[in-house]
Parts: structure tokens; C-alpha cells; sequence
């Protein structure tokens, strides 16, 4: 049975939808104060297969302008231009009521959307909306709510950060501006409010950045390596589908991008620990199935790939990419194992215990089925799929790790 996808991905030209995609991410920064401007990066993810465009709606009281889109997968622009919501509307991009003056960047993909994959987009555009940012004295205000996961906010030149609303992580830029992050663990808009003030013998001025790298891939095995690292620029999910608690088993799917240029093939390293079996990997950018196989930790490190080394005796699922990634070129692929580690999944007094430690922003445990939720130790949003079984969402918004403890006993 081919694992379902742990949140499916509503592309924007459902205009209206409410769910948002666990992949998305939009990078923030703020231009000179009196101009009321800032820059967006947005990178955006589409799966509906066959889809040949996408939309990506103008917030209501923003002005947009210094638009351009490129595709992930190869670097490349791609043509786009701005349409009505009546334009939209009548030309079947969208099944949901909009208003006639609505307005979208109609971005034509590369391709249509292929078969068990995904099309992935990155949109540059700058808004100028006074009411989401302005001046107050020596002070500026960002303040807007953000429907999409994963979001970072870059300050001015000359600006400290002095207040926000919500948490956050933060670093300061090679440049001197101060960035902040946040993580949507909601299923609804997360109100940011961000204050920054000017510091003394600054003066406040602010450039647009040249356009940015992409977010870093976190394919290494730690997070140690990448400096400075927001949790909010890691772009894994991963799913882990509960077996019969006595084989000590789980099924895993985990996504991830891959943007090291001339790699030529992609790792899943094992935990110690786990035994692994039953691997394959996707390209999701073609829906195809890669060659699969295991390698020892001392071979990966011969490579040369990653910043810090794995064990040399470790495990590790390799897949050849069809070819080596040029300058500029990314990949987003899907790891589907199943693990064995009767140390982390066990039962215990008649119920089962899922004892494990979580590095991804995004996480869900699903229960075997007729099973029951009886404990969680750590802050989870429960649901309940078609099949009935309970799934646990885990969203870790950290630097580092979340242990979590869950356990469950059978229905009557």
C-alpha cells in the first residue's frame, strides 16, 4: 500500500482553501521604513497531477511589483504574468468564488505536474502595504498574519529587534540585519507582530538584498554544521505509520531537498539502533522510482557530501539521482522504509509505547488501527483519518530535538 501523504498539499489555485502545505516558506525583508515596502521570497510546492499553471493570490491592500518566478528544479524563470480573479475564474483555475478584481501571478510550470509527483516554485516579488508595515518614532512595526508553516523576517539595516508577538528564533545576517523565524503550529493564521528599533547613529536606510540562496536542504546528519540555523528554513516532513507494536515495527516516509551541486545521489541514514528494510525512493519531481540500495556510513563519507561525518559502520539507504545536480539545480525526493527498533517501539503492561526524539519541523505518528490514544508527553494536534486511525501531528519549532513519549491501548 502505497503512505499517504501526512498533510496533502492544496495548491493555491483552489483559491479559498484553508490548509496550508507543510513544504511552504516565505522569507520577509523589510525595506526603508518610510517606504511601507518589503521583499518576499515565497517557495511553494504543487502536486495536483496534470496542473499546468499556478496561482498565487496578491494579499488584499498590498501592491505588488519586482515580480519574476523560477522553478526549483532546474534554476530556471519561468514565464508568469498578473490576472484578474473574473480572468482566473473564466479561464477554470479556480472552482472557488473570488471577486472580479482579485488579483494573482499566473505562473506557467515547467511541466505539467507529473504522476505520484510534485512542481516546485520559488515567486520574488516586493509588497508595499502600510498597514502590515510602518513607522512609529524610532520604531517599526511588522505586523500581518501568516497562514503559511514556515516564515522568516529580516529587519533593516540599523534596526535591532525588540519585540515579537509570537516565538521566535533569531540570528543576525553576515550583513548586520537581524532575522527572526517562526513556526506555524497552527491549522489557522498565526499573528506576528515584530518591532524593531532603530539604533543610535543609524540611519535606517534599507536596500532590497540580492535574491537569496535557497533555504538550506538539512540533509546532514546534525543541524550542528549549518550556522546560523533556523528550524523554520528545514524543509523535511516525515510520517511514521505504527505497526503491530509486537514486531517493534514502523513504516517511515520522510521528503527532503537536495541542493549540493554535482551530488549524484541521496542518503537516508539510519538511526542507531533501527534496522531498516523495505526502502525505496521517489524523485518527486519526475514521480519516478530511483535505484535503492544500502551503503556503510565510511562510503557515504568518502563522498564528501555532507559537513559532518556518519559513523563509519552506520547504515545508510543510497538512491542514484538520474544525474548530478548542476549549479543551480535542486531535487526534493521521498525515503519510504520500514524500521525495526523494539528499544523505541515496544509494549508494555498490555499497551504500546513509541519512545523516540524528533529533529523535523514537521512530524506525524499514526496508530495502528484499533489502537487508542491513552498518553502523549509532549503537545500534539490529534486527528483521526478515513481508515480510524489516530494520528498525532508533532511540530517541533526548535534548534534541536523534542523527546516524545506516546502510548496507546487497544480499543474495547
Amino acid at each position: 500500500m502505497k503512505p499517504r501523504r501526512p498533510w496533502s498539499v492544496v495548491p493555491l489555485l483552489l483559491v479559498g482553501a484553508s490548509a496550508v502545505a507543510e513544504d511552504e516558506f516565505t522569507l520577509y525583508e523589510l525595506l526603508a521604513p518610510d517606504s511601507h515596502r518589503f521583499a518576499i521570497t515565497y517557495d511553494v510546492t504543487t502536486e495536483r497531477e496534470g496542473d499546468r499553471f499556478f496561482l498565487n493570490p496578491i494579499r488584499e491592500g498590498s501592491i505588488a511589483s519586482d515580480e519574476r518566478v523560477v522553478d526549483q528544479v532546474s534554476g530556471k524563470p519561468l514565464k508568469w504574468e498578473i490576472v484578474t480573479g473574473k480572468q482566473a475564474r473564466e479561464a477554470g483555475l479556480t472552482r472557488e468564488a473570488v471577486k472580479d478584481e482579485a488579483r494573482f501571478v499566473k505562473v506557467e510550470l515547467a511541466g505539467p505536474v507529473p504522476h505520484d509527483g510534485q512542481r516546485r516554485i520559488r515567486i520574488f516579488k516586493t509588497y508595499t502595504d502600510a498597514k502590515s508595515y510602518y513607522a512609529e518614532g524610532d520604531r517599526i512595526v511588522f505586523d500581518r498574519g501568516l497562514g503559511i508553516r514556515r516564515n522568516a523576517l529580516v529587519l533593516p539595516a540599523g534596526y535591532e529587534l525588540v519585540g515579537s508577538t509570537v516565538p521566535a528564533i533569531v540570528s543576525t545576517e553576515a550583513d548586520g540585519r537581524v532575522k527572526a523565524s517562526f513556526v506555524n503550529d497552527r491549522d489557522d493564521t498565526l499573528p506576528v507582530k515584530v518591532t524593531g528599533r532603530r539604533l543610535a547613529g543609524a540611519a535606517g536606510r534599507a536596500k532590497r538584498a540580492e535574491p537569496r540562496a535557497p533555504p538550506p536542504s538539512a540533509v546532514a546528519t546534525s543541524t550542528s554544521a549549518q550556522t546560523p540555523f533556523h528550524r523554520a528554513e528545514q524543509d523535511r516532513v516525515i510520517t511514521y505509520w505504527l505497526l503491530a507494536p509486537e514486531s517493534g515495527q514502523f513504516r517511515i516516509s520522510h521528503d527532503f531537498t537536495v541542493t549540493r551541486s554535482g551530488q549524484r545521489s541521496v542518503h537516508s541514514f539510519v538511526r542507531k539502533g533501527s534496522t531498516v528494510s523495505q526502502a525505496t525512493v521517489v524523485d518527486l519531481d519526475t514521480g519516478e522510482t530511483l535505484k535503492t540500495y544500502n551503503v556503510t556510513g565510511k562510503e557515504v563519507n568518502a563522498l564528501g557530501y555532507y559537513p559532518e561525518p556518519a559513523p563509519d559502520d552506520g547504515v545508510v539507504v543510497q538512491a542514484d539521482l538520474p544525474h548530478p545536480l548542476a549549479e543551480g539545480e535542486t531535487t526534493r525526493v521521498r525515503v519510504t522504509e520500514t524500521y525495526t527498533d523494539a528499544d523505541r517501539y515496544f509494549v508494555s503492561d498490555g499497551g504500546l509505547v513509541w519512545d523516540r526524539t524528533l529533529g523535523r519541523p514537521w512530524n506525524l505518528v499514526v496508530l495502528p488501527a484499533g489502537w487508542m490514544l491513552a498518553s502523549v508527553s509532549v503537545p500534539a494536534v490529534i486527528s483521526l483519518d478515513d481508515p480510524g486511525r489516530i494520528g498525532c501531528r508533532f511540530v517541533n519549532p526548535r534548534n534541536d530535538e523534542v523527546h516524545v513519549v506516546l502510548r496507546a491501548r487497544r480499543r474495547p
